[in-house]
C-alpha cells in the first residue's frame, strides 16, 4: 500500500508540477489616463535583491498590470526592462509599479503606452503615502498581492515572484574578459564604423537605440570612441541568470544588457 501512494503522489507531483510553473497572476481592474481607460487583467511581478547597488531605494517589487498577458522575462533587468519596449511597439498596454517589498509608502509608476513621440521616455511618475499606498497588501510564500483604489486608478492583484538570481560578480580582468563586456565592445565598434545593422545585432529588442534615426546614428562615432575608452577599465560585472550590470570607470557610469536567443545583448 505504501508503494502504490508513494508511485500515486509521484504521478500528481509530474501533473501539477507544469500547472504549478505556468501559474499566471491575475489583476481586476482599471487605470485611466491620456491614452484612455486600461482594462487591467494581467499581473506579473519580479523580486529585486539590488545586488548591484542601483536602486534608489533598496530591494523593490517590480509589477505590472496590464491588459494582455506579459511574461515574467519582460521585467528583468535593472533599467529599460522589455516591457517597456513592448509598451513602445503597442504590444502591452497597463501600468509598471516598483515599490518596496515591506510596507510601501511610495511607488515609482510607468505607464505602458507608445509615447507621440518615438525618441520620448515613456510617461513615468511617484506615488506616495505615509499611512500607506494599499488598502491591502501582502508578499508572502513567493506571491504578492493587494488592492489600490485612487482617483482614475483602482485594481486588485495576486502574482508569483519571479527572481533573476546572481550568477557571478567579477571584478578586474575577469570582468574584463566576460561575455557581456564583449557585446558592449561589439557594439561600440560598429558605432565607431557607423555601422547601423552591426550595432542592432547586438543590441536587445528593448534598446533604445532601435528608435534612434539613422542620420543621428551617423554622429555617434565620438560616443563609440569614448565607449571603447571606458570599457578597457571595467571595473566590476554582474551576471544574472538572465541580465548582466557591467560598471564602468567613471563614477555612476553602467551598462545594462539581457539574454536574449541566448546570447547577451545590450539594453541600453
Amino acid at each position: 500500500m505504501a508503494v502504490r501512494a508513494a508511485a500515486f503522489a509521484a504521478v500528481l507531483a509530474l501533473v501539477a508540477g507544469p500547472a504549478l510553473a505556468l501559474d499566471p497572476g491575475v489583476a481586476s481592474g482599471t487605470f485611466k489616463g491620456d491614452a484612455g481607460t486600461i482594462e487591467l487583467r494581467h499581473a506579473v511581478a519580479l523580486s529585486q535583491d539590488n545586488a548591484e547597488g542601483l536602486l534608489d531605494d533598496g530591494p523593490q517589487v517590480r509589477l505590472v498590470l496590464s491588459q494582455e498577458e506579459v511574461p515574467p522575462e519582460a521585467l528583468y533587468g535593472v533599467v529599460f526592462p522589455p516591457v517597456t519596449g513592448l509598451a513602445r511597439k503597442q504590444a502591452v498596454h497597463g501600468i509598471m509599479l516598483e515599490f518596496a517589498p515591506k510596507a510601501p509608502t511610495q511607488m515609482h509608476m510607468v505607464i505602458l503606452a507608445k509615447p507621440d513621440d518615438p525618441q520620448a521616455t515613456l510617461t513615468n511618475g511617484s506615488l506616495s503615502n505615509s499611512e500607506g499606498l494599499f488598502k491591502r497588501f501582502q508578499v508572502s510564500g513567493g506571491r504578492v498581492s493587494g488592492a489600490y483604489e485612487s482617483d482614475g486608478m483602482t485594481f486588485t492583484f495576486d502574482a508569483p515572484l519571479a527572481t533573476d538570481p546572481v550568477q557571478a560578480d567579477l571584478k578586474g580582468p575577469a570582468a574584463a574578459a566576460s561575455e557581456p563586456v564583449k557585446a558592449l565592445i561589439a557594439r561600440a565598434e560598429a558605432i565607431v564604423r557607423g555601422d547601423l545593422a552591426g550595432a542592432l545585432a547586438v543590441s536587445a529588442e528593448s534598446s533604445n537605440l532601435r528608435n534612434v534615426p539613422p542620420d543621428q546614428f551617423k554622429q555617434a562615432a565620438p560616443m563609440g570612441r569614448e565607449m571603447l575608452k571606458q570599457l578597457k577599465v571595467t571595473k566590476r560585472v554582474v551576471i544574472r541568470e538572465h541580465t548582466a550590470v557591467v560598471f564602468g570607470a567613471e563614477h555612476g557610469s553602467f551598462s545594462t544588457l539581457v539574454r536574449e536567443g541566448g546570447a547577451w545583448k545590450v539594453a541600453d
